[in-house]
């Protein structure tokens, strides 16, 4: 299915990517900031999640942000709305991660590793929640997009995944 997948879209994606960095590269607007990321479109967050190289994988805590329908009127404030209950990854050093949800609690755990991205079939980093039973049907995938600051997608299915939204996180804090 993957296969498919990738015969469809990539292409799509590939000139999306190749457009969107030009502009941004022009610009000289690289996110720097969560909320960069959170005011993009979907077709400006798909070019520089493309452009970018696997995320390595952090430590620690990494304050993030949801980004669900991107460059939608609501999406910003839905980002600051859903930041009540998710505030982020957890990750750890035996190759796991954890969500901090409502300030204080850590639910739906995750493997971590690098894999094969759905989207280009490229290096990214893999959040697997496989083996959780409040999410095991959905997977992460992140790329770094400048020092420290990492754009994620997210995918949910059983047997087809697909794209349900954007995250971004920010280690350098």
């Amino acid at each position: 299915m993957t296969w498919n997948f990738r015969r469809t879209f990539v292409p799509g994606f590939a000139v999306l990517a190749s457009l969107a960095s030009a502009s941004v590269a022009s610009a000289g607007d690289a996110p720097r900031e969560l909320r960069d990321l959170v005011r993009m479109s979907k077709h400006e967050l798909e070019a520089i999640y493309l452009a970018s190289p696997p995320a390595p994988p952090p430590s620690g805590f990494l304050p993030g942000r949801a980004i669900k329908n991107p460059g939608a009127r609501f999406t910003v404030a839905n980002s600051r709305v859903t930041r009540l209950a998710w505030q982020g990854k957890i990750f750890r050093d035996d190759g796991t991660m954890i969500n901090r949800v409502f300030g204080f609690g850590q639910a739906i755990p995750a493997d971590v590793y690098h894999g094969e991205s759905l989207i280009d079939g490229r290096p990214s980093l893999i959040l697997d929640y496989s083996g959780s039973k409040l999410w095991p049907d959905v997977r992460d995938e992140v790329r770094e997009v400048s020092p420290g600051l990492y754009l994620g997608v997210m995918y949910k299915g059983k047997d087809r995944m697909q794209q349900k939204m954007f995250f971004a996180l920010d280690a350098r804090k």
